[in-house]
């Protein structure tokens, strides 16, 4: 698939509004629904925070291969491209992936990603909820400016890259377990033939 292959709507397939809920898709799959877009009085200012990844299998599939990533970044460049007032995004990144169990260094990724699109004002603070120890949310502020603008076209390419890289990647294959009955002893009985 190529890289437009990413695209947003608002519900029912409408054009997407600041305020009402954005629905991510990749091709025909559905990969999740970001929560209400809040903006500010004047219009300026986005918060992008609740994301709800879809629980099909190929949405599964794809959340496997990092596509979060890719959203994320499609989102503030949808956004800076399709909504002229808006010059600063809040982006706040609070929700468990699967696979990742050591919170600290998803946070560090996420803080990596923030820095490299120029967000500033980075803050990875620890989730107040205490049954998810270990898990950090992690904010930044993202301004609309050429260098910013120039920072994550790039960083993005870079993430496209490296899912088109993963996707290519053959699929893990078990290993199979093969289990054999145990000879019988030399004075045992004998292995029946056939």
């Amino acid at each position: 698939m190529s890289i437009h292959s990413l695209r947003f709507t608002g519900p029912e397939m409408g054009p997407c509004v600041l305020g009402e809920p954005m629905l991510a898709h990749y091709g025909e799959t559905f990969i999740g629904t970001l929560d209400p877009v809040p903006i500010s009085r004047g219009g300026t200012e986005v918060r992008i925070e609740h994301f709800t990844a879809a629980g099909t299998e190929a949405g599964r599939r794809l959340q496997k291969l990092k596509i979060g990533r890719v959203v994320l970044l499609e989102l503030v460049a949808y956004i800076a491209e399709h909504f002229s007032s808006v010059t600063l995004i809040q982006i706040s990144l609070a929700r468990d992936i699967e696979g990742y169990s050591e919170g600290f260094r998803l946070a560090a990724e996420r803080s990596a990603m923030l820095q490299a699109i120029g967000a500033e004002h980075i803050l990875i603070t620890p989730m107040p909820d205490t049954r998810r120890m270990g898990h950090f949310v992690v904010a930044g502020v993202w301004q609309y400016k050429q260098a910013n603008l120039a920072a994550l076209i790039r960083t993005l390419e870079l993430e496209w890259a490296a899912f088109d890289e993963r996707a290519a990647a053959p699929r893990p294959t078990r290993k199979r377990r093969w289990f054999f009955a145990r000879r019988p002893s030399a004075g045992g009985a004998r292995w029946p033939r056939r």
